[in-house]
């Protein structure tokens, strides 16, 4: 009965629930729709069935069916934070999908291998972040700050910085490291210099303390943007702390000094005397500072150099006066040694000198026969026998440094020749060299200002004297030297003759930058004879390496480059040589830049040939070069050039008609302001952001490259070896 009850409830309760749901349906509904429902029809609602089986006539999940508002129930209003829950979410990547740390670290090196740093920092902001959702370490960020730091990108390398705090993971000393490497870097001075002072002061507020690799990079950093007081605070910061000053710090040092292009060498030279006087042997890069700090800086007014020289003499006195005191004492035992005391006085004085005469160093090629009777000593005390128990024996025919020690027997005591050393000459250093540790000031007669690059590379030595510096320290020259060495040689054939003789004395083999930097120097000083004979000497070159080395060994070839079709460009005075310069580049499928034509161009204004202008405007549209801002330039004061000359004609002094330029000028005239048109000028003027190279993919290559991305494996199989067994 009681079932009975609670079936019928059920049955009212649901025809209740949809009378009421029809009212509601039909006050709710739209005029149009009541229109269209005919008479006496009753409206039934869509049902939704849920899991329990129980039937509702509307979405459970719908509320505030009863309210009036005007808005429509379709719209949506959804948040994008939202959103982006939702795709990640819905998004989740599978665990196969992730990789590993040294994976990860293996593909961003093999971008920044290739030199791209955007597609290395995608794969930590893109791949890792946002698709994979791992969680880099700070070795991942240490490695892409760096990247950065290398490149001068400051502002990208302070944010991996704060990116890298705000997950909190550990900063190291490397991290600080490549961020001062990213403010030495920098292409403004004054924001490097900015970021420096700032990250100096957040180590000093946190309490960390900078190890040696900071204080060089602090150093370094300071130094280039010209905060040279900061840097020599750095050093005495170190010696308070006691910090051991070594080599590469003052290397750190001698490059801020670069930054200073008014006085650079003279601040060089001091650290360079303080190097010797802290007695730290310098190195390959020290001396190759020391060539940067001549090629780059000057030395300073007369009374700076003044005041050099003297701060050197307050240093050296000391080692001249010791030195002189071991010679005379050499000579003093020596001639005691050939001529005893009589006297027992003078016996006593030399023992308590401390004189022995069981040993004898002669020196000099040119002494006379020793004497065969030695005079009567008639001490006990004396170790010289008497004058009739004396016997000397001396080969004459030996004229070398040669050890003299004396055979004693019973009666007599014979000096022999025991080793046979030749003889050494050292080749006495007359030109003062302000970097060895002796310098002889008594053959300067006066002080006077030096400018010229040649003078300066003369104050440390010059050629000789500066690789005979490096020999006395067992530090042998390599490429990088002798490249710096010849922009600082004189202005002839034969210096630079000679430099390459030395360097295949010291077999030192040249590479192609080396000549490149060889035509330079020649074209610089009008010598366009011999900055096309360099070509010869490269040809000479590849011959010699073929046969003292293996001939299919394709490294060892000397190739010329875009570099030096570059150089040989300031060589071309006429249109021709232009012309086959041009030709050339394309059988060896060369792409023309603009820095090639931009020289040429400038060959061909210096020379006032319409012809030769004309024809780099028109290679430069046909080939679709974009050309800069230098390139106009020369147009421009061309252009200048010519408007002036016409205005200020002289017929009797000048070799070719007033008509003929005027028809010339005209022609280039025409052409230039269409050339103008097809050109689009805002980019031209426009100078380039120095870090939007950066922040954009890195262009596809014109000619073939080797250049892949290898994946890493996201699957390992242990490798298991097939092992009989032996029973």
């Amino acid at each position: 009965m009681a079932f009975r009850g609670l079936k019928l409830f059920k049955l009212v309760r649901s025809a209740n629930v949809i009378r009421n749901n029809a009212m509601l349906m039909s006050s709710s509904m739209p005029f149009e729709r009541k229109l269209s429902i005919p008479k006496g029809e009753l409206v039934k609602p869509k049902q939704y069935k849920t899991e329990d089986n129980y039937v509702y006539l509307e979405d459970p999940d719908t509320f505030g069916t009863l309210t009036r508002d005007t808005k429509s129930q379709d719209e949506v209003l959804e948040d994008e934070g939202d959103i982006q829950e939702q795709e990640l979410i819905e998004n989740s990547p599978l665990p196969s999908q992730k990789l590993t740390m040294k994976q990860y670290s293996d593909l961003i090196k093999q971008y920044l291998k290739q030199k791209r740093l955007k597609e290395a920092l995608d794969v930590l902001e893109v791949r890792m972040i946002k698709q994979d959702r791992v969680k880099p370490n700070n070795y991942i960020y240490n490695i892409l700050i760096g990247a950065c730091a290398e490149v001068g990108y400051t502002k990208k390398a302070f944010r991996l910085y704060n990116d890298m705090k705000r997950r909190g993971l550990k900063v190291t000393g490397d991290t600080y490291t490549c961020l001062f490497e990213a403010c030495a870097n920098s292409p403004w001075a004054l924001d490097g210099l900015k970021n420096a002072k700032h990250l100096r002061n957040l180590m000093i507020d946190k309490g960390i303390e900078p190890n040696l690799t900071n204080y060089n990079a602090m150093i370094k950093a300071f130094g280039r943007c010209g905060d040279l007081t900061t840097a020599f605070k750095i050093i005495d910061e170190m010696i308070a702390k006691k910090i051991k000053i070594r080599v590469h710090t003052l290397n750190n040092l001698l490059h801020a000094c670069i930054s200073d292009k008014n006085s650079g060498l003279r601040h060089g030279l001091i650290v360079w005397r303080k190097m010797l006087k802290l007695k730290e042997k310098p190195n390959i890069y020290s001396f190759n500072l020391m060539l940067k700090c001549v090629k780059e800086c000057n030395l300073g007014s007369k009374e700076d150099i003044e005041e050099l020289i003297r701060i050197i003499q307050e240093e050296t006195p000391l080692a001249i006066e010791i030195s002189n005191q071991v010679e005379i004492l050499q000579i003093s035992s020596s001639e005691k040694l050939l001529n005893p005391p009589d006297t027992p006085e003078e016996r006593l004085s030399s023992k308590q000198a401390g004189i022995g005469d069981a040993e004898l160093k002669s020196c000099d090629s040119k002494n006379k026969k020793a004497d065969d009777n030695i005079e009567d000593v008639t001490s006990k005390d004396s170790l010289v026998p008497k004058k009739d128990e004396f016997e000397v024996s001396i080969d004459d025919s030996k004229q070398n440094c040669n050890k003299l020690t004396p055979v004693v027997n019973t009666k007599t005591v014979t000096l022999q020749f025991v080793d046979k050393l030749p003889a050494i000459k050292k080749e006495e250093r007359t030109v003062p060299n302000l970097l060895s540790k002796k310098i002889k000031m008594q053959q300067v007669l006066a002080l006077q200002e030096v400018q010229t690059l040649q003078d300066k590379f003369a104050i440390i030595g010059g050629q000789e004297d500066f690789i005979k510096e490096m020999e006395a320290y067992s530090v042998k020259p390599d490429l990088k030297t002798i490249t710096q060495m010849l922009a600082v040689l004189d202005d002839s054939i034969e210096a630079e003759n000679k430099l390459i003789e030395t360097m295949k004395s010291l077999e030192i083999k040249a590479d192609i930058d080396f000549y490149n930097m060889l035509i330079k120097k020649r074209c610089l000083r009008s010598d366009y004879e011999g900055a096309m004979a360099v070509k010869q000497l490269i040809e000479e070159d590849n011959k010699l390496r073929k046969k003292t080395m293996h001939p299919l060994n394709k490294k060892i070839r000397l190739k010329p480059d875009i570099m030096s079709y570059g150089v040989l460009a300031m060589a071309c005075k006429t249109k021709e040589s232009a012309e086959q310069l041009l030709n050339e580049m394309k059988e060896k499928k060369l792409k023309i830049n603009i820095q090639i034509l931009g020289t040429l161009l400038r060959q061909g204004t210096a020379h006032n040939d319409f012809g030769y202008v004309l024809y780099i405007m028109n290679v430069s549209k046909e080939e679709n070069v974009p050309v800069n801002n230098i390139f106009l330039k020369h147009l421009e004061n061309f252009n200048n050039k010519c408007c002036y000359f016409i205005k200020n004609f002289v017929e009797n002094s000048e070799p070719i008609s007033k008509g003929d330029f005027k028809c010339h000028y005209k022609k280039f005239s025409s052409f230039y302001n269409n050339w103008l048109k097809d050109i689009n000028l805002k980019e031209v003027l426009e100078p380039e952001h120095p870090w939007q190279q950066f922040r954009e993919n890195y262009p596809e290559p014109l000619q073939q490259t080797k250049f892949k991305i290898e994946e890493p494996k996201k699957f390992y199989k242990r490798s298991r070896k097939f092992v009989k067994y032996v029973g």
